[in-house]
């Protein structure tokens, strides 16, 4: 993974290429691109903010970028609410990086209640066999952020290894409810935007064969953290037809959740002093699961 300071510069320049390589009018991409979101990827807005480009931080991601083009065509061939990617062949491997270009999504910020008529209706869709889901790995990427965020001092990473681990042994203990289905594996209210013709989702990278509990559960820890209202919550659990935290697994989902939240903040270390506090923080509260948590969205 790329955690060098001039990856931002570095995928602007891929996005620029892959514009280029798909044939986005060049009146339109003279100009930089803009940094929206740094993350797991790099996200940037071009074309006026017509356009949304994602970029991973290594080429050997291309197969989970492809996926997630072909998720998204599929999913637009079921009449379903989903972002668009640009016509061509994608992903783009421009500057030694993947790349896919995007439709953007116009739109406000939405109530969970959206959220879980979306999934509701995802977790019910049958995908060809030639998209090629993979089974949840609720650990995906979790021990590779551990070795390589910066920032986190030697007693940081022994004990986020060490809560993991015993996470990693306590997840086949529990069994979930509501099967095997279609899950989007990322599924929070800052996935879903309100738009003129509807809610739309977006950001299908984690789409994969998995327990729908491990949707529900970012709403449900959410509520927990203060994010979301009891109310909101309620609509939540009304709309989809089933609250989460009543099963007995949810506590175990949600420990496997914060790990990865915290650990995806901790490869934005050094950003900011805040974004370093809130991660000292949620280390901390790891260590101490009933420690009630004051933690900030990001």
């Amino acid at each position: 993974m790329d955690h060098t300071e001039d990856f931002p510069q570095h995928a602007a320049c891929a996005v620029s290429a892959a514009a280029q390589a798909l044939g986005v009018p060049t009146s339109k991409t003279d100009s930089l691109p803009e940094l929206v979101r740094l993350g797991e990827r790099a996200v940037f807005r071009l074309c006026g903010g017509d356009v949304i480009a994602r970029v991973e931080r290594s080429a050997d991601r291309w197969e989970e970028a492809d996926r997630e083009v072909r998720a998204a065509r599929w999913l637009a061939g079921q009449s379903f609410p989903v972002t668009r990617p640009l016509p061509g062949k994608q992903p783009v491997l421009a500057e030694d990086l993947v790349v896919t270009l995007w439709e953007a999504v116009q739109g406000e910020w939405t109530v969970p209640r959206e959220l879980a008529r979306l999934l509701r209706t995802l977790h019910r869709l049958i995908p060809p066999p030639s998209l090629g889901l993979p089974d949840l790995d609720p650990f995906h990427r979790v021990a590779e952020r551990i070795d390589t965020a910066p920032g986190l001092d030697t007693t940081q990473r022994a004990l986020l290894r060490a809560h993991h681990r015993d996470l990693v042994a306590r997840w086949p203990t529990v069994t979930p409810v509501l099967g095997t289905h279609v899950i989007h594996g990322d599924a929070h209210i800052g996935n879903v935007l309100a738009t003129d013709h509807g809610v739309v989702l977006f950001d299908l990278d984690g789409i994969c064969w998995g327990p729908p509990e491990w949707d529900l559960t970012l709403t449900a820890l959410y509520r927990d953290l203060g994010w979301h209202t009891d109310a909101e919550y309620a609509a939540f659990c009304d709309a989809y037809g089933f609250d989460v935290t009543a099963w007995d697994g949810y506590p175990l989902y949600k420990a496997v959740r914060e790990l990865c939240m915290t650990t995806w903040l901790a490869q934005k270390g050094g950003e900011n002093p805040a974004i370093d506090t809130e991660i000292d923080r949620r280390v901390s509260d790891l260590a101490e699961p009933g420690r009630p948590r004051s933690w900030n969205p990001y």
